[in-house]
């Protein structure tokens, strides 16, 4: 800017975009009332320094609470640069309502994403404490700008939105149904360029992905969609951040629609390959293609020399859900020959499926039946109650045991969920950890890596060491010792999930005990878990040693009694 703009820039509305009344029912920019550079150099101390290409030197304007105390010449690179300090420094009314730095910093960061989502052409840089915590490339790819952000694993499960009608246009990217948040943070919309909030946007995303999605979770969506200036009425709230449309009907068609088609071309072209996973590039959307299947040997002859069964005799376990949907595998000899059951020494078959989730079973009760006692049918609560006799299980999810008071139902997953949280609970400093043969390489976005750095103490406190090692990328090498070693992965990530949903909200000690409660819950058998007598009665009396027996961390019910006279009613025995 010339020094006479720089000067004026600083006035109240005097960066109005506005020439004409009639302009204001087709506004094209994001801001056209012209207050911001006034409100802001009003409230803090502000300094600005601009120079025109032509010019040899640049312009130094510096105002303090809304007062011009200098303005000169500088020297400087071609562009303008603004500083803002001391925020609210001369109203301290506003600054007493402003929070804590980490939450800020997240209401700061998360303003930055939006501007470079919803311009990929501009590069923007975020430093935060003297540290980078984002960099866009602004190459006009929005596919690299969201990989900047969200980091580039979570990039692979985008898929590209393109919708054009004749009054509307859809484009941006959503996420397969693989990729889940438990919130709609990751939800962003824009409408002409502009971040907004709108329900009915939100409803339209929900049910583009009704058929595909679990009850709980939602979907990655970067959303923009162009409509003529005049169907919109962006001024019906003080930050804009709301929007009323002419045709609501037409704008929940469009974004329904094109996310709808995005979903539907990766379900057409999706497959699963026979023996391995090969990801395509970015370009592709991450999607399969599928890998010839070699035919199965005819003979017995060929049959030995592979050392595989006949197929009609082989029992192929069933495949884990696919990448994103629930397709058939297609098996082939070499990967069917290590899910064929192998005869024993009886020459009976061994079905290892069965035998793998025994032990997962085993591994999950292991620490229960150590600690369990001999003497099982003296063992009393904290409450002096003798330990009920246990008889069996019912639809493998409910214990039924017999006690000298009456009958015991025990919710099987609830109780040991209330176990493993009574054991982590104990751990008053660090919980113990056990060291990962292979550490995780892990990727997070900037926001997850300022909820890592933030509660660095906390984590390391849960029974996790996790080491920076890049932008975005750490490398996890301890995890608690009484979790699954195979499941390091997930249980960090939610743990740094509740982290970066609470930056600078809530106490060490609050995100400890909710994050413990989490752990327990995942860690504990399921419903639908067969045990034999052994773990139940195992897993009865570790119960039965615990100070809160009768209910989960989460406050559901783990046992229900049926007393001797309660029995008797519902027999009408009395």
């Amino acid at each position: 800017m010339s020094k006479e703009d720089a000067e004026r820039s600083i006035l109240r509305h005097a960066t109005s975009k506005i020439k004409t009344a009639e302009e204001l029912a087709e506004i094209h920019t994001l801001g056209f009332r012209g207050e911001a550079l006034s409100s802001i150099s009003a409230v803090a101390k502000f300094t600005l320094t601009t120079r025109q290409l032509k010019e040899q030197l640049a312009v130094l304007v510096a105002v303090e609470g809304g007062i011009v105390k200098d303005v000169r010449e500088a020297g400087a690179a071609p562009g303008t640069t603004i500083i803002v300090s001391d925020l609210f420094y001369n109203t301290p009314a506003r600054r007493k309502f402003l929070k804590t730095t980490p939450t800020e910093s997240a209401h700061i960061h998360d303003a930055v994403s939006k501007l470079a989502l919803s311009h990929p052409s501009i590069s923007f840089k975020l430093i935060n404490n003297q540290k980078q915590v984002l960099l866009t490339p602004g190459n006009g790819k929005l596919l690299e700008t969201a990989a900047s952000i969200y980091g580039h694993k979570v990039s692979q499960e985008l898929l590209p939105v393109e919708l054009t009608g004749q009054d509307i246009t859809v484009n941006g990217l959503v996420s397969t149904p693989a990729l889940l948040k438990n919130n709609r943070q990751w939800q962003t919309v824009f409408i002409n360029c502009r971040a907004v909030n709108s329900r009915m946007i939100s409803k339209a995303i929900d049910n583009a992905y009704q058929a595909t999605l679990p009850k709980q979770g939602y979907p990655l969506a970067i959303i923009n969609i162009i409509l003529a200036p005049d169907s919109i009425d962006v001024n019906v709230h003080p930050q804009k951040s709301e929007v009323k449309f002419s045709d609501e009907q037409a704008v929940y068609k469009g974004v329904y629609k094109a996310i709808l088609a995005a979903l539907t071309n990766e379900r057409q072209e999706l497959a699963v390959p026979a023996a391995s996973f090969v990801a395509n590039s970015f370009v592709n959307s991450s999607i399969y293609k599928e890998t010839p299947q070699p035919a199965l040997p005819k003979t017995e002859a060929e049959q030995q020399s592979l050392n595989i069964a006949a197929p009609e005799k082989a029992k192929v376990l069933p495949e884990p859900y696919s990448r994103h949907y629930n397709y058939p595998r297609q098996e082939t000899a070499a990967v069917r020959q290590l899910y064929v059951p192998q005869p024993d020494e009886s020459g009976n078959n061994i079905d290892f499926a069965a035998l793998r989730t025994e032990m997962a079973k085993e591994q999950a009760l292991s620490y229960v039946a150590e600690t369990a006692t001999a003497s099982t049918a003296e063992s009393k609560n904290v409450a002096g109650e003798i330990m009920p006799l246990p008889l069996g299980q019912v639809e493998s999810c409910y214990i039924v045991a017999q006690g000298s008071d009456g009958l015991y139902i025990i919710d099987q997953h609830a109780a040991h969920e209330r176990i493993i949280f009574n054991k982590l609970c104990k751990n008053t400093d660090r919980i113990p950890v056990q060291q990962l043969l292979l550490p995780c390489v892990l990727d997070f976005d900037s926001a997850e890596s300022l909820a890592i750095t933030e509660y660095e103490e906390v984590i390391k406190e849960l029974g996790f060491t996790a080491e920076q090692i890049g932008p975005g990328t750490v490398r996890l090498v301890e995890m608690p010792a009484d979790l699954l070693a195979t499941q390091a992965e997930d249980y960090f990530r939610q743990l740094i999930r509740l982290l970066s949903n609470n930056v600078g909200q809530a106490k060490g000690a609050d995100l400890r005990q909710s994050y413990l409660q989490t752990m327990a819950c995942r860690s504990a058998i399921k419903a639908g878990d067969a045990l034999n007598m052994r773990q139940i009665k195992a897993l009865i009396e570790e119960l039965w040693c615990t100070d809160k027996p009768y209910t989960c961390p989460h406050g559901r019910p783990v046992i229900i009694k049926f007393s001797k006279d309660e029995l008797a009613k519902l027999f009408k025995r009395t």
